[in-house]
C-alpha cells in the first residue's frame, strides 16, 4: 500500500496482534486498507497462527475456512482494486525435533492451505514458512533463543522476571524474518521485485 504522503519508508502496516484471517475482516480492519488501497499497491497477507487456536472461539478458524477467507477477501476483493496480494506463510515457531535438532513445521494444514489457494488463484507466495525454518535449521535450538523472546530476568523492564516465548521475536528475530521475505520478494518476478536490495546472506 502506498503511505500518507508524510510517512517514511513506502509501507504502511496494518498488522495487529492476536487476529486471526476472520476476525481481520470481522472487525472492519481488512474493509479499513480496501477502502484506501490502489492500483499499483500490494498487500502482504498473513495469518494461521490465531487461526489455529483452537480455544479460542473470537480467534479459531478452521483450515478450510481461512482458505476461503484467503480466496475471497484477500485475494479476488484486493485484485478488483487493481492492487497485487501477496500471500505469506506462516512464521515457524521454536519448535523442534529434540533427536534431531531440526524445527518442525508450524501450523501445517494453514501451510498447505496458503500455498494451495495461492496455487488455485495464481497469487504471489512467500513461503516463510520453508523459509524461515530453513533459517532456525542453520541457527541452531540454543541459538534460537536469541531469536525469540527468550530473556533472562532483569534483561528487559517489561519482562522483570524474564519470558520464554517461542513465538514472539526479539527485535533481531523480526529483522530476520522481513529480510527472509524480501529475499523471496526479490525472486517472484513483480515489479516490486526490483525494489528489493541485495544483502548477504545470514
Amino acid at each position: 500500500m502506498r503511505p500518507p504522503l508524510n510517512s517514511p519508508g513506502g509501507t504502511v502496516n496494518r498488522a495487529i496482534g492476536g487476529r486471526s484471517s476472520r476476525s481481520f475482516i470481522e472487525q472492519g480492519r481488512l474493509a479499513a486498507i480496501h477502502a484506501v488501497i490502489r492500483p499499483g499497491d500490494y498487500l502482504f497477507v498473513q495469518f494461521g497462527h490465531n487461526d489455529a487456536t483452537v480455544g479460542n472461539a473470537e480467534r479459531y478458524t478452521p483450515p478450510a475456512d481461512y482458505k476461503e477467507y484467503l480466496r475471497n477477501d484477500y485475494i479476488r476483493a484486493t485484485r478488483a482494486l487493481g492492487a497485487t496480494p501477496v500471500v505469506v506463510t506462516p512464521v515457524s515457531r521454536r519448535s523442534y525435533d529434540a533427536s534431531t535438532g531440526k524445527f518442525n513445521v508450524s501450523f501445517p494444514a494453514y501451510v498447505d492451505a496458503a500455498k494451495a489457494v495461492a496455487r488455485e488463484e495464481n497469487a504471489a507466495l512467500v513461503d516463510l514458512s520453508a523459509a524461515s525454518r530453513s533459517y532456525l535449521d542453520r541457527t541452531g535450538v540454543e541459538a534460537s533463543k536469541g531469536i525469540f523472546l527468550w530473556l533472562d530476568a532483569g534483561q528487559y523492564p517489561n519482562f522483570p522476571g524474564g519470558v520464554q516465548d517461542n513465538t514472539h521475536f526479539q527485535e533481531r528475530g523480526a529483522a530476520e524474518m522481513a529480510r527472509l521475505v524480501s529475499r523471496s520478494v526479490a525472486g517472484l518476478g513483480l515489479p516490486l521485485s526490483d525494489e528489493v536490495v541485495p544483502t548477504a546472506a545470514r
